[in-house]
């Protein structure tokens, strides 16, 4: 018995040294033709009359269903686009997804249609939380995370793989995706900084996106703190003679810009600077993106308080763009707490609770207040190239807003989870519909599109 005890701990001894961490591909040189770049989803987008962004935020398996609801709801409604009737499915040029929202939204970009309803049933009714918990106390696990170079994230990573993604990298998706440009987002621990899963971002890492796996970067938008380990990325940067694109280069050193611009600019320069000093740092580690953008949103801020207005509407509305439609999907829970009845000391699960939610919900309050200002600022002013002029809109669908009822009690005190019963998927999915239906926004797009010329001559 002493002799297998023995062999056992020199098999997990040993076992540490075998995993070892494996870096993504470096570039040598900048190719801006190449890889799955923003820009090139953007660049087709122009030259469409309507172009569709939807944002899906974080919130586990609890945002996942409804996001999937509300594209079921879309799905259901028939709408006049480019020439023929159509439903929103097949129109949706970029989504965002953070977290739980990331998973439908890189399912949605691989499979487009096929999401519906293949999501459902390989993720959504499926106990993927459970399946988690097995690999982690999986004895045929115990050596690989004893390895100093192996983490929770990492099996995260594999259990994605098993269950949505397989080994399907964004290679894949630059060649051969069926559904919108998906940019999906983590949160680099250290720099406090968000990582977007492009080429654009990697460019300045100087890797190759094109080799990374979909799952892994899903794995890192939901690595939520101290439940999954961070996911790690080596750091390449300075070493492929990286500068910024022109435009952006322009933008940055503008003298003309208001107080909250000139500082978003500063702060991009010292990320381009401080990710190009990979002695210093050759390595990331990722955690959930909804610490620093649960919604989606700060990615198109960003880009509003770097360039001047009519750069930006050169480089978007230079086409024919006559409509851009957000659609915003906020999952954000309100968990019931009797905590200040008691003088009892908050336990660790309440504190946790607050440390992580309390800034996310404060940061996406102020993101939606903003860029509602930047639908308004394009409504006011906006034309694109042939002199129409563009009509914004922004459908902001939080459960919060439902009307005051035992549904919405219900649905806001859903934790987030990688787990919920059917009933609570089938409670989220019902959300959609009234949201869409209350949502004056989004009635003013409906009647809009059906009062447009390809609706009238139907």
């Amino acid at each position: 018995m002493k002799k297998q005890c023995l062999a056992l701990w020199i098999f997990l001894l040993s076992a540490c040294s075998v995993v070892q961490f494996r870096p993504v591909e470096t570039i040598d040189q900048v190719c801006v033709g190449e890889g799955y770049r923003l820009q090139q989803a953007m660049d087709l987008a122009r030259e469409k009359e309507n172009f569709i962004v939807m944002m899906i935020s974080g919130g586990g398996t609890r945002a996942a269903a409804f996001g999937y609801g509300i594209l079921e709801a879309l799905d259901s409604q028939p709408i006049y686009l480019h020439g023929r009737r159509s439903t929103w499915l097949d129109h949706i040029d970029v989504v965002y997804g953070v977290s739980g929202g990331a998973v439908l939204a890189a399912y949605l970009a691989l499979h487009g249609r096929d999401t519906i309803p293949d999501f459902e049933n390989r993720f959504l009714k499926q106990n993927f939380q459970r399946q988690i918990s097995r690999q982690i106390l999986s004895f045929a696990n115990m050596p690989r995370l004893r390895s100093p170079e192996f983490g929770r994230g990492d099996l995260l990573q594999e259990q994605f793989e098993n269950t949505l993604f397989g080994k399907a990298t964004f290679g894949d998706l630059a060649q051969r995706r069926r559904g919108p440009f998906a940019v999906i987002s983590a949160t680099d621990m250290t720099a406090g900084r968000r990582i977007d899963f492009t080429q654009e971002y990697f460019d300045v890492l100087c890797l190759n996106l094109s080799t990374f796996g979909i799952a892994r970067a899903v794995a890192a938008s939901s690595a939520v703190p101290l439940v999954f380990a961070p996911v790690t990325l080596n750091n390449n940067g300075g070493n492929c003679g990286y500068t910024l694109p022109e435009p952006m280069r322009d933008a940055l050193i503008g003298q003309e810009a208001h107080a909250l611009q000139r500082q978003t600019r500063r702060e991009y320069l010292a990320y381009i600077g401080h990710y190009a000093k990979s002695s210093e740092r050759p390595y990331l580690h990722l955690l959930d993106g909804g610490l620093t953008d649960n919604l989606g949103l700060r990615h198109l801020l960003e880009l509003n308080e770097i360039y001047a207005p009519s750069t930006l509407n050169n480089r978007l509305l230079g086409g024919k763009i006559r409509r851009i439609i957000v659609i915003a999907i906020n999952a954000q829970n309100q968990i019931n707490s009797d905590i200040d009845q008691s003088a009892v000391v908050p336990g660790f699960a309440d504190v946790l609770n607050a440390a992580i939610n309390i800034p996310i919900d404060q940061n996406s309050q102020e993101s939606l207040r903003r860029f509602r200002r930047i639908i308004d600022e394009i409504n006011a002013s906006a034309y694109n190239r042939n002199g129409d002029k563009v009509n914004a809109y922004f459908v902001s669908l939080n459960l919060h807003d439902l009307p005051d009822s035992p549904l919405r009690r219900e649905l806001l005190n859903i934790p987030t989870s990688f787990y919920l019963p059917h009933e609570d998927i089938n409670l989220l999915k019902s959300a959609a519909p009234i949201l869409l239906r209350q949502s004056a926004e989004y009635q003013r797009l409906l009647a809009d599109l059906m009062s447009a010329p390809d609706a009238a001559q139907e």
